[in-house]
């Protein structure tokens, strides 16, 4: 009975482990090279691209420690990087039980082990690994024969302005070619970033115990160790600049071309799939749990990639990888200016050539055309200037459009509301009228914000831009128990390309 009861423990814990994290998808199938750790709670695939041309390894690693997400998000998108030259193996969730336990340390274990980064050969020793996944990760790096090992991190503050903390620096082994492509990344990653304080600085070396410094220690390896900051920066900003930091070392070792920017999140396919590929915006103006709501409802569907974006990803083309982008809640204006004009810009033609778009609260007052800051792809503008109407849950009630759209509710029913846009018709000559999916059945008027208005208005609405559809929503049915499948549902809609080119045919 007792090892029954061990076998069913170990069984709960691996499926806990594996579970999958906020991390893209491969829409290909592409499969892992191999599992390190197999068949313990520790498992963990790794992916290997091989150019088949004489060159370095690179060993990237990520999710070292659990609560340093940024570093495997990073490195689940580049293992999709094709190489010209050379071996890129890449370990993207290196903890996983302290990763789904967003720990630093690997929950369970005795303190003098718990940290993994911690438990590599030290410069001075030739002990082993403490710790099985230790040992497990050790012999795997030791058999790839590394040229560079780069291990992705991430503090909790800025280093540039405290001294507690190593997050938003490039720590280098202290060797001239280490040191030469560190300050090389160091001046790339901070090429974009205005804050002084928030700039990266230069360290090194690794810390004893880690595996950069094991690697370098004892492998003869270049290694370093990237580190983002966690502290008020969205996760898709701190990926991305864990993309720009490996695209350095990349392009310096002649590892890739230029097809490769550090704006590649995905495998490349064509983004006219009608598979929902979804860009969640996730940077500046944003707030609350609306985007990882998003991920986590469309991200369950089968063979659905979900990425989280940022305002300089949009700008620089990165949107060609997918076929819809949602904007949660937070405040339109400030979405607006994050994103900028260019991005702007970009999401509009994104949508008129075919893409989809889901805006939800924030997100639906940046579809509008009533705004000198509006995306303009959605015949709306909102009745009254008076945005602060209150928090409440509010009645609904679907249209028959809106049942077929996001499912079969008859009556009426609650969902969040927050401040979401009152709309009305903009009468824009270029933009066909919206339809209502859904309407207000009673209202929220705090704060001297009209009454009347809300009540019988369109709560969530259908239009399109182009080739493009656009879906957006007032309230929040993201963050609502029950309609957890509107989103879903509003994404597989305006992903139905084969019905956008028969009904554009027909105009």
């Amino acid at each position: 009975m007792k090892r029954l009861a061990g076998w069913k423990s170990w069984l709960l814990t691996l499926a806990a482990a594996l579970l999958p994290l906020d991390v893209p998808a491969s829409p290909t199938g592409e499969q892992p090279a191999g599992v390190i750790a197999s068949g313990t709670p520790s498992a963990t695939p790794y992916y290997v691209r091989d150019s088949g041309v004489t060159g370095p390894t690179v060993v990237i690693t990520g999710g070292v420690h659990g609560n340093e997400p940024a570093g495997a998000y990073a490195a689940d998108q580049i293992r999709h990087w094709p190489i010209t030259r050379g071996k890129l193996i890449i370990v993207p969730r290196a903890n996983v039980v302290a990763l789904k336990a967003d720990k630093r340390n690997i929950p369970g274990e005795p303190v003098e082990v718990a940290n993994l980064n911690r438990n590599f050969p030290k410069a001075s020793e030739k002990e082993s690994p403490r710790g099985a996944l230790a040992l497990a990760l050790w012999e795997f790096v030791q058999r790839q024969k590394p040229a560079w090992c780069v291990d992705l991190h991430e503090g909790s503050d800025f280093n540039a302005m405290t001294g507690k903390s190593v997050g938003s620096s490039v720590i280098a082994f202290p060797t001239p070619d280490d040191k030469a492509v560190a300050l090389a990344i160091q001046t790339a990653v901070n090429a974009n970033i205005t804050n002084q304080n928030h700039r990266f600085t230069l360290r090194g070396p690794p810390v004893d115990g880690s595996l950069a410094r094991a690697a370098g220690e004892h492998l003869g390896a270049h290694a370093m160790i990237l580190e983002t900051t966690s502290k008020s920066q969205a996760l898709s900003v701190r990926a991305r600049q864990h993309r720009i930091m490996v695209h350095v070392l990349l392009n310096h070792l002649g590892m890739i071309d230029g097809s490769v920017t550090p704006e590649l999140m995905t495998s490349r396919v064509p983004p006219i799939t009608p598979v929902p590929r979804l860009a969640v915006y996730d940077d500046g103006g944003t707030g609350g749990v609306g985007a990882a709501r998003i991920v986590e409802q469309v991200g369950r569907q089968p063979g659905t990639v979900v990425v989280r974006v940022c305002g300089d990803d949009i700008r620089a083309g990165a949107l060609g990888q997918f076929n819809v982008i949602a904007v949660p809640g937070g405040s339109g204006s400030k979405e607006a200016a994050t994103i900028g004009e260019d991005g702007r810009d970009r999401i509009r033609k994104f949508v008129e050539n075919g893409g989809g778009y889901i805006g939800i609260c924030a997100g639906a007052y940046l579809a509008t055309s009533g705004f000198s800051w509006g995306l303009r792809i959605l015949d709306a503008k909102t009745v009254s200037p008076k945005w602060d109407r209150g928090h409440a849950m509010v009645k609904l009630e679907l249209t028959d459009q809106g049942r077929r759209i996001l499912g079969n509710i008859q009556g009426t029913f609650d969902c969040k509301y927050a401040n979401g846009p009152i709309l009305c018709p903009a009468h824009v000559e270029s933009l066909p009228d919206y339809e209502p999916l859904a309407f207000f059945r009673t209202e929220v008027a705090e704060h001297n914000a009209p009454p009347g208005i809300m009540v019988n208005s369109p709560a969530i609405v259908a239009g399109r831009c182009g080739k493009g559809r656009v879906v957006v929503s007032s309230p929040h049915p993201e963050q609502t128990k029950g309609l957890e499948e509107f989103i879903p549902r509003a994404v597989a809609w305006v992903t139905d390309r084969a019905s956008i080119a028969e009904k554009t045919n027909a105009r």
